[in-house]
């Protein structure tokens, strides 16, 4: 086995909070001195391309601040799964922390709409709608659960693996067990599509996948390579049936403690690592699906036609979500992903 993701995943939050000290007890009062941001991370700091953001966020903040402000960075799932990590955010026994937009859905139903099936067909729309008016107003909903939300970072498009046998139109889904995010659009996207999706952690899904628990799995090619999913799967499929965003986020108690001086820094050097994690995914997503296929993956490209049949099923799922998401707010963005 190349690894297993999140070593320790089941720290507690009595534990984390004795560990993490994030800016430390200042009682309220902004930070004057020397401050040091704990920063969590489901995936590898050193080889995937969050990692690799989070890498040149920590390398901005250190150097603008004259290394006054330190981030330390823990990867591999160390210090919790994403949805451990953001509660960790909101009691403030964590600074910073990197999910996928999709678990962001249960603390802001907000982000459900960068989870909608081929919202975006290339990486340039994502962009306008995440950096424009509707993006930016979607990270800004963070902050009534106690979380900054800095900046999005890409996580990509998003396709399938399996060990079963090639998907090459929507019919070969049919029963597949693949694992998915814990995400209601995601499970019920699937189901339309007459898979058997099954919500899991992202550090259980190795051994899942290894023991044959699950069929397959979905995410983007440069997860699938890092987290070495394919030397459990045979077969993968190019669909980029989802997009999925990063969110690049701070504990708003810790957010709160620094002075709006070193706000403006970590916003300033979150922006400047937005723009380089992004050119990196993209490098690396065509990087490692060059590897994946070196390792003896067979990989299928869905036909434009296969995606317009997928993407007429679940149209309902549009309808369904809508409420959730607001209306006006969902016409807003796909009219600008347009």
């Amino acid at each position: 086995m190349k690894k297993i993701v999140g070593v320790l995943t089941g720290l507690t939050m009595l534990l984390m909070s004795v560990l993490l000290t994030g800016c430390g007890d200042s009682g309220g009062q902004k930070a004057t001195g020397n401050v040091t941001l704990k920063a969590g991370f489901g995936s590898s700091i050193d080889n995937s391309s969050g990692g690799q953001g989070l890498k040149k966020f920590k390398e901005l903040v250190e150097k603008e601040s004259g290394g006054r402000i330190t981030v330390e960075l823990f990867g591999d799932g160390q210090l919790g799964n994403d949805k451990s990590m953001m509660e960790a955010l909101q009691m403030g026994t964590l600074d910073v922390t990197l999910p996928s937009s999709s678990p962001v859905s249960e603390f802001s139903k907000s982000f459900l709409a960068f989870d909608l099936p081929f919202l975006f067909t290339e990486p340039e729309q994502a962009d306008k709608v995440l950096d424009g008016a509707n993006g930016q107003e979607i990270l800004k909903s963070l902050e009534s659960v106690n979380i900054v939300g800095l900046c999005y970072f890409e996580n990509g498009f998003r396709n399938i693996t399996n060990s079963k046998h090639p998907v090459k139109k929507v019919e070969d889904l049919a029963g597949l067990k693949l694992r998915t995010m814990q995400n209601p659009i995601h499970l019920e996207t699937f189901k339309i599509w007459g898979a058997n999706p099954q919500p899991m952690a992202f550090n259980e899904v190795f051994t899942a996948l290894e023991q044959k628990t699950l069929d397959g799995q979905e995410n983007p090619n440069t997860i699938i390579y890092d987290a070495g999913f394919y030397e459990t799967q045979k077969y993968m499929t190019i669909s980029h049936h989802f997009y999925t965003p990063y969110v690049l986020m701070i504990s708003k108690k810790s957010w709160d403690k620094l002075s709006p001086e070193d706000q403006k820094l970590i916003q300033q050097c979150a922006n400047e690592a937005k723009t380089y994690q992004r050119e990196t995914n993209r490098r690396l997503d065509t990087e490692y699906l060059g590897k994946i296929k070196e390792h003896g993956v067979t990989v299928d490209t869905l036909s434009p036609e296969e995606i317009a049949k997928m993407k007429e099923e679940a149209k309902p799922i549009y309808d369904k979500f809508s409420g959730d998401i607001g209306k006006e707010r969902l016409d807003s963005i796909m009219k600008e992903a347009e």
